[in-house]
């Protein structure tokens, strides 16, 4: 979808032509931003104990930070589309991008932890405008390029939990600083390089579409909304498992016992990561089912591994988890474009941000009642869930049809 034509409900698409940055300006940007996307949503978790530490919070409390920026980030998507019908997409950037920076210093000189969970929820919600933009930027490039800065995610996602164990001692400041200036340098990039665009055209009055109408139709067909309802449920799922591993699996290791928790925890994103690029490469060889069912196997199996492996088996259980959830989520939405509407997208994202808000606070209440086990089995409860959604939602003529066009 082009960049200047994100929809409003039951508005036309506006016709204002999408500007882009030449290719090399965009890319740098793209990579500084996906890479600082990873820094900061891996970066909360590793930080828990010494938040818990510092503002004298129980364990349970302290999970309300990254539910909080998930949160923050669910609603900052969806207010990304109103924002580009009143300015152009370099504007909506700089502006959330000045909302990161602001609600990361936030976090960093926070004095009491009302203030810090402010400002996670003020850099959550600017971090899902920023990720939102920058992901229809890409995706005017197509796949290749989308998925090659999705990758520098990753890198910052191994890089955040081994940034925490460098940098911190006794406090959490430093990190969340270095990733304010971060996003300092991102905000200033596009007011300099990004060129400028005349704001969109105020939107015509809405046209209703007939029901009968497949696909690109504002109303659903009572089959679709059926499917449309699986795949949320769904993204909320896969979501709050990825971030359930992330988050919580510091916490995990110390309890266990370990030297370096944050370094172990570095592994997950690492192994995440390799698995993203690996099944980019060979994906489109397997049918998306078989793909989601050997990947929530293998969460399960991970799961199971960390939960009576102990301390020396629990990080390769956590790795192999990690490796074998990567494709879930861009197999996932492809299935989706090729079945529903495109522009319905930005939905899933949503309910995929809830789900990482919800599903890990839910392993917070779950560990004073229930212990360290929590961690693990959380995860693979959902996983066990997840695999019934998806065997459910494959079943429908309309997802087997769409997924098996690839192969037809």
């Amino acid at each position: 979808m082009p960049l200047d034509k994100l929809p409003r409900p039951g508005a036309p698409l506006p016709e204002s032509p999408a500007r882009l940055p030449p290719p090399l300006i965009l890319y740098a940007m793209g990579f500084l931003a996906f890479f600082l996307f990873g820094l900061i949503q891996a970066g909360y978790g590793p930080l828990f104990p010494l938040l818990g530490r510092e503002y004298s919070q129980t364990v349970a409390t302290v999970g309300t930070v990254s539910s909080l920026h998930f949160a923050g980030a669910a609603i900052g998507t969806v207010l990304l589309g109103p924002l580009l019908l009143i300015l152009s997409l370099r504007s909506s950037l700089m502006v959330a991008g000045i909302g990161l920076a602001a609600g990361l210093l936030g976090v960093a000189f926070a004095p009491t932890w009302a203030a810090l969970l402010a400002g996670a929820a003020v850099s959550g919600l600017a971090f899902g405008m920023l990720s939102a933009g920058f992901n229809l930027a890409f995706a005017e490039l197509g796949p290749g390029p989308s998925n090659l800065v999705n990758g520098l995610f990753g890198v910052g996602s191994v890089v955040s939990p081994l940034m925490v164990a460098l940098l911190t001692r006794e406090s959490h400041r430093l990190p969340f600083v270095l990733m304010a200036v971060l996003t300092a340098l991102l905000a200033l990039g596009v007011r300099l390089l990004w060129p400028k665009a005349p704001t969109l055209p105020p939107a015509q009055p809405s046209v209703k579409v007939p029901t009968e109408t497949p696909g690109d139709g504002v109303s659903i067909r009572p089959t679709s909304a059926t499917v449309l309802a699986l795949f949320g449920l769904c993204f909320f799922l896969y979501v709050g498992i990825e971030a359930g591993f992330g988050t919580w699996a510091t916490t995990y290791f110390t309890r266990l016992g370990a030297d370096q928790p944050a370094l172990l925890t570095s592994f997950y994103w690492l192994a995440l990561t390799a698995g993203r690029f690996f099944f980019a490469a060979v994906g489109d060889r397997f049918p998306p089912l078989h793909i989601l069912i050997f990947a929530l196997t293998g969460a399960m199996v991970g799961s199971a591994v960390m939960l009576l492996g102990g301390l020396t088996l629990a990080p390769c259980g956590l790795a192999f988890a990690g490796f074998c959830i990567a494709p879930i989520f861009s197999t996932q939405l492809a299935s989706f474009t090729r079945t529903l509407a495109p522009r319905l997208a930005p939905y899933m994202l949503t309910l995929g941000s809830l789900g990482g808000a919800v599903l890990p606070a839910l392993t917070g209440l779950a560990l004073p009642r229930f212990g360290t086990a929590s961690v693990p089995l959380t995860p693979l409860l959902i996983a066990v869930l997840l695999l019934a959604a998806v065997s459910v939602l494959y079943r429908q003529g309309s997802v087997r049809a769409a997924s098996a066009e690839r192969f037809s």
